[in-house]
């Protein structure tokens, strides 16, 4: 990768990184959620290995429904904490929910933050105990580039061939619902994501290697190896057109599926619900969501 390709990639996390402050400045967390953070899920001192843990204060000696959260950013920038409020809110609705980590690229490949999830999936499971978590009701959520990242972890669990061809050995825990956020499913498109990002994930000979199938989300092994998944997009969103067509994919391979699609509003950007998990719309998709996973369980 080209010097000039990776201070573009830096610059952009220094620029994220200050609009995050901004952020947490404006916004109020609620009195209502307990937070531990900064829990390492390797024992190795990275500092990107790390999640966060939410639980609901009025229910603290319950046993609860598991959601873990996977951050957005085009898996270039982006980080557990700038979901703060958005896995707060899913707490609320009466879920431990784990927030992780990654490595992000430049400083690593897509593989590597594969085997990250996996990494905080086998440390999860082991902390369910600890926070009174359901380890028979799990579910998933992902917004943007975590979506992506999350879709192809949880096909990779499922299926042998995806393992191998990533060199990955994925999580036994076992995630009943998947729910994805203005999902950026395509890397491979000829558009600003894929007219460049491809060879930086999944190296230069990309073309050439064992994971070259998987690359399209469509190939028939990575759609259905996943649960039941719901999607959500808006028409603002500049990736809707993704999450449509990933949609179809879906309702082609018969994969148990919902589809929630906003209709034109400027307030309702890409990823809106973790944005600004305060609008009438981002409640509405927890709830939503949150209903879906119940019904999957």
């Amino acid at each position: 990768m080209s010097d000039f390709i990776k201070n573009i990639f830096y610059k952009q996390r220094e620029d994220f990184k200050e609009t995050s402050h901004k952020r947490h400045e404006e916004m109020t967390f609620p009195d209502d959620v307990f937070e531990y953070t900064d829990i390492p899920y390797a024992n190795d001192g990275c500092d990107a290995h790390r999640l966060d843990v939410f639980r609901p204060k009025d229910r603290n000696d319950e046993v609860l429904p598991v959601i873990i959260n996977v951050h957005g950013g085009g898996l270039i920038i982006g980080d557990k904490e700038f979901n703060r409020y958005f896995c707060a809110n899913l707490c609320k609705k009466g879920f431990v929910v784990f927030s992780i980590e990654y490595r992000l690229i430049p400083d690593c490949m897509i593989f590597d933050q594969f085997y990250d999830v996996s990494l905080a999936m086998n440390c999860i499971k082991e902390l369910l105990g600890k926070y009174n978590g359901d380890i028979h009701h799990v579910y998933a959520a992902g917004d943007s580039g975590g979506a992506c990242l999350l879709a192809y972890s949880l096909a990779i669990q499922n299926n042998p061939s995806m393992a191998d061809a990533a060199n990955i050995t994925p999580s036994d825990l076992e995630i009943k619902a998947a729910g994805f956020i203005s999902g950026m499913f395509y890397t491979n498109r000829l558009d600003k994501i894929g007219m460049f990002l491809p060879k930086y994930l999944y190296g230069n000979d990309y073309k050439k290697g064992k994971f070259a199938p998987y690359i399209n989300p469509e190939n028939q092994e990575m759609v259905r190896s996943l649960p039941p998944c719901f999607l959500v997009t808006s028409h603002n969103d500049f990736l809707c057109k993704y999450t449509l067509d990933f949609e179809k994919a879906l309702t082609l391979d018969g994969i148990k599926h919902e589809l929630l699609n906003y209709p034109k509003n400027p307030k309702l950007t890409h990823a809106f619900s973790v944005f600004y998990p305060d609008l009438p719309e981002s409640t509405d998709t927890i709830n939503k969501m949150t209903a879906f996973f119940t019904a999957n369980r």
